[in-house]
């Protein structure tokens, strides 16, 4: 895609939305660390469960082409517990239905590790910025099942909501608290879109030896439907009472718009903690190979700490070149996400601070969360 004035540096746990079900515990206190949202304990739940943290992978390729665009999401789901993990799930929307396979969970100690490798030895651009198999399913009236399957530990199923009320029909049927009418704003937002809802449970098969089940991450890889916006769902993670953290590694070809107009990342409460960046021996502009990290001249000295991340790019997007960015969101409120007009859509670094990205404009994806200056601040 070319993107018109694009500047890159010449020296760049569903929403997601969470829910957990089914949990027996054993004794004692319960902690989770989840990938997304609001966290739903089973129908006879009496305590209190909620989300703490939120981590992520993102990989976007932009797109010429109107709704070309596509995103690997990989969330990284934990739960810690002093008692045994039975049963646990979350629901995740997406603009469109995603692909869901099982990915390493190594990736986010590497990334963690290679960040703070570069964080330690400091740079002029790129160290820490200011923070601010088929099968059928139980149907619900006014709910279409799209798909369902077993991805490693998990049980997946993908519907869309055509009628008020009956996602939380469907989600009882599936043993999971309902949302409630108190949602209907959010899940509204996401049926009036036509977003869809990736709903998923420890499978059956990874309970049958009857001990705690490793939670490994999940890839989900959908179209945004637009240009260039890259999606992070959120919306859904203000139904909770807690205030939780946000740790994204986003991968694109060029950097993102921090604080360059109002279409950047700062006025989501995002910072940024690192990125990469040209050195003089870079080709500018260009991405590094995290492909084959032993030939870029960038990231060939901390190949040892990324050997997992190569072989992700390796068979999802051999030959590509992306700059990593990491950024973080601290002790966010709840009633701060809910009220966005809108899920977190992240955008290329345009010189032209004037420049509206294209899914920003009137009828975007991600126009709705700019159509009123009150809609983007803080």
């Amino acid at each position: 895609m070319k993107l018109p004035g694009l500047r890159l540096s010449t020296a760049a746990r569903l929403l997601l939305v969470l829910f957990a079900a089914s949990l027996a515990l054993l004794s004692g206190a319960v902690r989770h660390s989840f990938a997304d949202g609001r966290i739903m304990p089973p129908r006879d739940y009496q305590g209190s469960l909620e989300e703490l943290s939120q981590e992520a992978l993102i990989i976007f390729q932009d797109s010429d082409l109107p709704g070309g665009a596509t995103e690997d999401l990989i969330l990284k789901i934990s739960v810690q517990s002093s008692g045994e993990v039975r049963h646990f799930g979350w629901v995740v929307p997406f603009p469109q239905q995603p692909a869901v396979e099982k990915e390493d969970a190594r990736l986010f100690k590497e990334l963690y590790d290679y960040v703070e490798a570069r964080t330690r030895r400091g740079s002029r651009n790129g160290g820490r910025g200011e923070l601010k198999a088929d099968e059928a399913v139980p149907q619900a009236a006014g709910v279409d099942v799209l798909s369902r399957k077993i991805v490693g530990s998990y049980d997946v199923a993908v519907v869309r909501e055509k009628v008020a009320g009956s996602l939380d029909q469907w989600l009882e049927k599936e043993g999971f608290q309902t949302l409630g009418r108190d949602a209907e704003d959010v899940i509204g937002f996401y049926r009036r879109k036509g977003y869809v809802f990736a709903c998923l449970k420890v499978s059956d098969a990874a309970l049958a030896g009857g001990t705690a089940v490793d939670l490994h991450p999940l890839r989900f890889t959908f179209r945004t439907g637009g240009c260039d916006g890259i999606y992070f769902p959120m919306k859904m993670t203000g139904l909770q009472k807690e205030r939780f953290d946000i740790n994204l590694y986003v991968f694109y070809r060029a950097w993102l718009n921090e604080q360059l107009s109002q279409y950047g990342y700062s006025h989501r409460g995002f910072g940024r903690k690192y990125r990469d960046w040209d050195t003089a021996q870079c080709r500018p502009n260009a991405g590094k190979a995290w492909s084959a990290p032993e030939t870029d001249v960038f990231l060939r000295d901390l190949v040892h700490l990324v050997p997992t991340v190569a072989k992700l790019f390796q068979k999802l997007h051999p030959g590509e070149k992306y700059y990593l960015t990491n950024l973080l969101a601290h002790n966010l409120k709840p009633g701060f996400v809910r009220a966005w007009a809108d899920d977190l859509w992240l955008f290329p670094n345009y010189s032209d601070p004037t420049f509206v990205p294209v899914d920003a404009r009137p009828g975007g994806v991600a126009a709705a969360g700019y159509a009123a200056p009150e809609a983007i601040q803080r």
